[in-house]
Formats: structure tokens, C-alpha cells, sequence
């Protein structure tokens, strides 16, 4: 049997409670609205929000974050809820998943988050941001590039990727003598997983 205190080690009661809650409503609303395929909260656990801690872990607990393609909200309400201190904005294309994103804002009471209800792209004028992260939206080319208008000297990417061998293609056309970069394998016992690190130099 799953024992998610043990599985979240340094996540305080309050904040467990807000994750199984948070993991219901995902349930519960996929259930007409079909917002990710998960059968059961064991499953979304363990594929969605152990998965999404490291990006979590890399954030600092202070700055603002800019969460890309936030779907079901993995990982950008897991930020929202474990870094309190740091303004979060989720960019959503789907205005279905944005009412779910909305409703959970609501029901956990995140008052550090915003919802931006667009297709972003190089010409989007939503600001500045410390962080941006990214899980299962684009390639690294094109995140980078569709966010020229998100970043200062001392903006970081934080993007939740797959092999190592479509990261390094993806990585193949990046300008790395602008970008420094960091692959770190993640300990996933569901799939291969990595974090790639992006600054600028």
C-alpha cells in the first residue's frame, strides 16, 4: 500500500493534505472532462507528482515562475503549493484545463498563482520571469525561443524530459555558446527521466 508520507520526506502535513486533495479534483474532474489519462490516485502520485518534486526542489523559495503548458496542473499547482513564497503563472491553451486549474487555485487556496489563458508564443507580452518549467510541452528549441520576450541575464529553465538521446538531439540546434546546460538523471522508477538546467551566459 502506498504511503505518501514516506514517499513526500520533508512536506508537511498541511501541504500532504493539500496534494491528496489536490490529486481528487484532478480525478474527479478528468471523470467528465477527460483532462489526462490516469485511472487511479495511486497512479497520479506516482506518475505525475513524484515525478514533477525535482522541479520543485530546484525552485528557491523566493521569485517569480513561469509554469509552460500547465495541463492538469503538473508541475505548476505543485509549485504553487510547496513554494508559497514565489509568484507562479501557469500558461494554458485549453480553456477547459484552465477552469480546472482555476477551480483548484480556489479549493487549495493559492494565492500565489495566476492562470494565463493563451497560446503562447515569441511575440507574448506576460512578462518577466526568474524560473521557467516545462513538462511534456515542446522541445528545447522551441521553448527557449517562444519565450525571447520572458527572460532577463539570470532567467533558468527547469524542463522535465525523457531519454537522454532525444534530449541530446533536441539539443543538437541550441546556441550553446549563448546557453550553459545540465542534464541530471532523476531517479524514476516509471520511465527514464531527466531535468534539463538552462542559464545564460
Amino acid at each position: 500500500m502506498l504511503d505518501i508520507n514516506k514517499a513526500l520526506p520533508g512536506i508537511d502535513k498541511k501541504n500532504i493534505e493539500k496534494i491528496k486533495t489536490f490529486i481528487n479534483l484532478a480525478l474527479e474532474f478528468n471523470q467528465t472532462h477527460n483532462i489526462f489519462v490516469r485511472k487511479n490516485f495511486n497512479e497520479v502520485f506516482e506518475k505525475d507528482i513524484l515525478d514533477c518534486l525535482p522541479i520543485v526542489r530546484e525552485i528557491e523559495k523566493t521569485g517569480s515562475v513561469l509554469d509552460l503548458g500547465s495541463g492538469g496542473g503538473f508541475p505548476g499547482i505543485l509549485i504553487s503549493l510547496l513554494r508559497p513564497k514565489n509568484e507562479v503563472s501557469m500558461v494554458e491553451s485549453s480553456s477547459k484545463k484552465c477552469y480546472f486549474l482555476k477551480k483548484t487555485i480556489d479549493e487549495l487556496n493559492l494565492n500565489n498563482t495566476k492562470i494565463i489563458n493563451e497560446n503562447i508564443n515569441e511575440n507574448n507580452n506576460i512578462g518577466k520571469y526568474d524560473i521557467i518549467t516545462a513538462r511534456a510541452f515542446a522541445d528545447i528549441n522551441k521553448i527557449i525561443n517562444i519565450t525571447k520576450n520572458n527572460i532577463t541575464p539570470n532567467t533558468k529553465y527547469l524542463l522535465l524530459k525523457g531519454t537522454i538521446k532525444k534530449i541530446n538531439k533536441e539539443m543538437e540546434v541550441l546556441n550553446t555558446k549563448q546557453l550553459t546546460c545540465e542534464i541530471i538523471k532523476l531517479d524514476n522508477k516509471q520511465a527514464e527521466r531527466h531535468l534539463v538546467k538552462i542559464g545564460l551566459k
